[in-house]
């Protein structure tokens, strides 16, 4: 066991988880769903890298003491591997298709062989000894379904690329980043620990592809709003030029304006007004379907564009987007702000995509001057009745 070269690799890992969670701190919103998720794995790669360390510095050291602290460590180390895996699968999913909605029905799903590890591993400090054993002279010897870890955490990388693969077949996301990048770099280092006991190939090789990753989304944030977590008009544009591009089929497209938003800065102040915004974000975040993504445009117009989508589809979008605006509202505290949207909604029959977009604007300010209409006790025109694409 060469104990120069474990420091080395994991204090430099360690560095550099560090690095980047100062870089973290001071250049993205704490409220991104993304950057949580980012953060806590970078908190167990930290976890896992002292764990490690410890257990290697203890392995072979006799007493009692050593014994519980190595059958601790380890646990602790080899739980923190598949958790990294499963992260960044649910990392991968909401990077890709920005739903947390989506996020929650899949990490039900993800998360089942992790737990099922973890019952594992807790038996595991009762002596089972199926991952691993400790023997007599305080020595790690691995069990015999330790390669299970392997297989696990190889089957959230693979699940990892198959939704990027998947994603871009579709035409969902933008190039943002090379999901090999991570996997690759993490791949290679998980073998070479796993072939050469006693040498810490593992966790700092985790820490590079973070870096890798990091250095990627730094590109990816043109295209991000900071404010609402949403993509912004410049990926409207894009998705919008593909779409033109290859003239695709099923496209359907939601605009939104927030009514009264100017009323919101001038009663409760502008730091109300982007809390309004924020909270917008999550609320269409929440209700995106598979193959839709949420865009702010500008100001207080919205819009969620559906690709490879459906009648049922848009119908189902523009529900469950009603109901967690009337969620909010009925949760807001008494005398704050409460948020409604002027909606409108049409489909790409082809051709120009400004003619889309005139459509969806013509339909949602249609359904605005009905709001203020009905607002101001006058009759509301036949235009303010709910929004339909066959209209």
């Amino acid at each position: 066991m060469n104990i120069p070269e474990i420091l080395v690799a994991n204090g430099t890992g360690a560095v550099l988880v560090c690095f980047l969670f100062l870089l973290r701190v001071r250049g993205e919103s704490k409220n991104s769903v993304g950057s949580e998720l980012f953060c806590q794995m970078l908190v167990v790669t930290l976890l896992a890298q002292a764990t490690e360390t410890i257990s290697f510095l203890l392995d072979g050291v006799p007493g009692a003491a050593s014994r519980f602290w190595l059958y601790l460590m380890n646990t602790v180390c080899t739980g923190a591997t598949v958790s990294v895996g499963f992260a960044w699968c649910l990392y991968v999913d909401f990077r890709v298709y920005r739903s947390t909605g989506r996020l929650r029905r899949r990490h039900l799903l993800l998360g089942a062989p992790l737990l099922a590890v973890l019952a594992l591993l807790a038996a595991n400090l009762f002596g089972t000894g199926w991952i691993f054993t400790i023997s007599a002279d305080n020595v790690y010897h691995r069990g015999p379904l330790n390669s299970l870890l392997y297989l696990l955490l190889f089957g959230y990388y693979a699940e990892s690329v198959w939704q990027v693969h998947k994603a871009k077949r579709d035409g969902v996301t933008v190039e943002f980043f090379s999901v090999y990048y991570f996997v690759i770099t993490c791949a290679v280092g998980t073998v070479l620990q796993g072939a050469f006991y006693g040498m810490a190939f593992g966790w700092l090789s985790v820490a590079i592809a973070f870096v890798f990753v990091d250095s990627q989304l730094r590109s990816l944030r043109s295209y991000i709003d900071e404010l609402s977590g949403l993509f912004g008009r410049k990926y409207m544009n894009y998705c919008l030029e593909r779409i033109h591009a290859t003239q695709e089929k099923d496209v359907y497209g939601i605009m939104m304006d927030v009514n009264c938003f100017k009323e919101i800065n001038d009663t409760y102040g502008h730091g109300a007004g982007d809390r309004a915004i924020q909270e917008i974000g999550h609320i269409l975040s929440g209700a995106l379907a598979a193959n839709s993504v949420a865009i702010r445009i500008s100001g207080d117009e919205f819009m969620v564009l559906i690709r490879h989508g459906s009648e049922e589809i848009l119908n189902k979008i523009c529900a469950a987007i009603e109901q967690r605006v009337q969620r909010y509202n009925a949760a807001a505290p008494a005398g704050s702000f409460q948020l409604s949207f002027s909606t409108g909604v049409a489909k790409y029959e082809g051709g120009s995509v400004e003619k889309f977009l005139a459509e969806l604007d013509e339909r949602m300010y249609a359904e605005k001057r009905a709001f203020h209409a009905a607002r101001n006790g006058h009759a509301v025109p036949e235009q303010g009745n709910a929004p339909s694409i066959s209209e």
